[in-house]
């Protein structure tokens, strides 16, 4: 098979914690045992949904009910309140009486501290603003924010369009009704490795699930479908280092997969080199970016590489919000290899296979296959396995950020 075969036959929604994607898990097992691998899968707990219902209807003036969708693992509920459009950058910055008893619009993302300030501040409902090509997604709260505030506060997305009609008709009234099912399940990593003849390690990473409502293809049936290509030309050879590849599950519920792997595994962190993730593909026409997270010696070491082997990158250091964030948090450089732009349409459901093309996916696979061999083999590594005091305050904003 193709990077474009196993990318077609993932291209279906696989949310976390759903059967849908332990279907997935078990297909990459499957392909996995069939190149002559022994994968095994890791279980983990996760608070996961259905995406369900939700109705908003214009009061002052009346107006046609437009569907809306939950948030998934937010409240369900049936309120109505005076329209709040929310300008602040940041929730520190508001006047909780400006929103008290509010239904609150805001384009930001439902992230703790926002949740946090609507429910201490007796807000009835929010509506996240989301552009038009995700009208038919649902995102979920991170798993913390569930637990501290998913039963205090409804919220749902409506599409901008539909949000900028009822400003622009003067609604300031409305009445918004959401349901949903939550409930605990299982979502799973798929791991197997290739062993060196040293304990040191070199990680790979490409998480497999979908957002809701979407067929996941550029994001990540991309990425899985590269890991398996470059495990394909892996089958077979050996390393000086251990060469480990996990598939995440639920990496869009929050990193979830990642998150476990590393906290479930921390005794063999301190053997981890180096770890390579694949997020988001197939784009032809795009530079092949490069996102390193470590030191300067990484970002430099990353970018000679390429540079000697004629592949037109654009490396920057910096974080990237994938699969190597958990593990940096225990000081494993990384870098995050990525393709997407012109037509990008991830998390929502227009990701679709129809999308990528097979000749990026190679291109990625080819661009893998020169750095990992290199870090794979080498006697001595011109990096300290470190991050640097710059890296860890982003890395630390970012998880602060999405608790």
């Amino acid at each position: 098979m193709r990077p474009i075969d196993y990318l077609n036959e993932l291209s279906f929604v696989r949310r976390g914690g759903s059967k849908e994607e332990r279907k997935a898990a078990e297909m990459i097992a499957r392909w996995l045992s069939d190149i002559g691998y022994t994968p095994h899968l890791e279980e983990f707990d996760i608070y996961s949904f259905e995406p369900g219902w939700g109705t908003l209807t214009p009061l002052s003036p009346s107006g046609e009910e437009i569907k809306v969708r939950p948030v998934g693992l937010s409240a369900d509920g049936d309120v109505e309140g005076e329209i709040f459009r929310m300008f602040s950058p940041k929730p520190e910055f508001v006047n909780t009486d400006d929103i008290r008893e509010k239904i609150v619009f805001m384009h930001n993302y439902p992230r703790w501290k926002w949740i946090k300030l609507f429910v201490e501040s007796g807000v009835k409902a929010c509506v996240i603003v989301l552009a038009n090509h995700r009208e038919n997604s649902t995102i979920a709260l991170s798993q913390k924010t569930a637990k501290d505030f998913g039963d205090k506060i409804p919220l749902a997305t409506m599409s901008f369009e539909k949000a900028i009609s009822l400003i622009q008709n003067g609604v300031s009234r409305i009445r918004l009704k959401t349901s949903h099912k939550k409930f605990f399940a299982k979502s799973q990593n798929v791991v197997c490795e290739i062993p060196g003849d040293t304990d040191r390690m070199v990680l790979f990473t490409a998480h497999y699930d979908s957002m809701p409502c979407s067929p996941g293809a550029q994001d990540n049936a991309a990425g899985t479908a590269e890991l398996i290509e470059v495990m394909k030309n892996f089958a077979g050879k050996k390393f000086r280092r251990t060469m480990r590849f996990i598939f995440c599950g639920s990496e869009e519920m929050g990193l979830l997969g990642s998150k476990h792997y590393a906290s479930s595994h921390i005794d063999e962190l301190e053997k981890v080199d180096f770890l390579i993730n694949l997020d988001v593909g197939g784009d032809p026409f795009t530079p092949i970016c490069v996102r390193t997270l470590g030191t300067d010696a990484v970002f430099n070491y990353i970018d000679g590489i390429l540079k000697r082997n004629g592949i037109y990158g654009a490396v920057e250091q910096n974080i990237y919000s994938s699969d190597g964030m958990p593990f940096a948090k225990y000081g494993v450089p990384s870098l995050s290899i990525a393709r997407s732009g012109i037509d990008g349409k991830g998390h929502s459901p227009f990701d679709e296979a129809k999308n990528v093309c097979d000749v990026s996916l190679k291109e990625v696979v080819e661009t893998a296959l020169i750095i990992a061999e290199d870090i794979a083999n080498a006697k001595i590594l011109p990096f300290e396995r470190k991050i640097s005091d710059e890296m860890k305050k982003k890395v630390k904003k970012y998880f602060d950020e999405r608790r």
